[in-house]
């Protein structure tokens, strides 16, 4: 069995080399990330399992062409963005503008609160509905940089625009986010 240890540029090559088992280390450490971005670009777990499926299987055939560039999960992000872009504009526009924040569902702990749970899916759908809101490529911008931690210059990369326009966008679309949420939570803080 191949060593966990191994760096990605270290597993590419070798898969570029013939090694298999080599793209396996590769698909566990980036399968559930993948996942995740598919998953919140389009709103549907079949979907994203599919989506997510045909990344890694474009990502083995065109590994050859990967030259070392950029960091793999970059240029793996970038697949995942170009399946997930194609999927959404077979999908119906219900289904396009949907941009789930969380994946799972609040479960009722007998420790916290049921009010706190009510409270907090009802801003997690106010927050997903602004989100839902924004420009496309700005939403797009935001699950990245914010939802998914990816660096600046890996976001401009990965959307081939100036590390200048990716911060810019991300701005906008912040501010866009806060005026869009801002009644809420204002209203919120007059209850209270």
């Amino acid at each position: 069995m191949l060593a966990e240890g191994i760096a990605d540029a270290e597993c590419v090559r070798r898969v570029q080399q013939g090694d298999t088992d080599s793209f396996e280390v590769l698909v566990r450490r980036h399968q559930k990330a993948i996942f995740n971005l598919v998953y919140r670009l389009l709103g549907n777990y079949d979907e994203a399992a599919e989506v997510a499926q045909e990344v890694f299987l474009s990502a083995f055939k065109s590994i050859h062409q990967f030259r070392g560039e950029a960091n793999f999960s970059t240029w793996l992000y970038r697949i995942g963005l170009n399946h997930a872009s194609t999927r959404r504009k077979s999908l119906n526009s219900a289904q396009q503008r949907h941009i789930p924040l969380d994946g799972t569902e609040v479960i009722a702990d007998s420790a916290v609160d049921p009010a706190k749970n009510i409270e907090h899916k009802e801003i997690q759908q106010r927050v997903q509905q602004a989100l839902n809101s924004l420009d496309p490529e700005d939403a797009r911008i935001i699950l990245l940089r914010d939802l998914q931690d990816v660096p600046y210059e890996d976001v401009a990369e990965m959307l081939d625009i100036p590390v200048g326009t990716v911060k810019s966008r991300l701005h906008r679309a912040r501010q866009a986010l806060k005026t869009s949420l801002a009644p809420y939570f204002h209203a919120n803080r007059k209850a209270s």
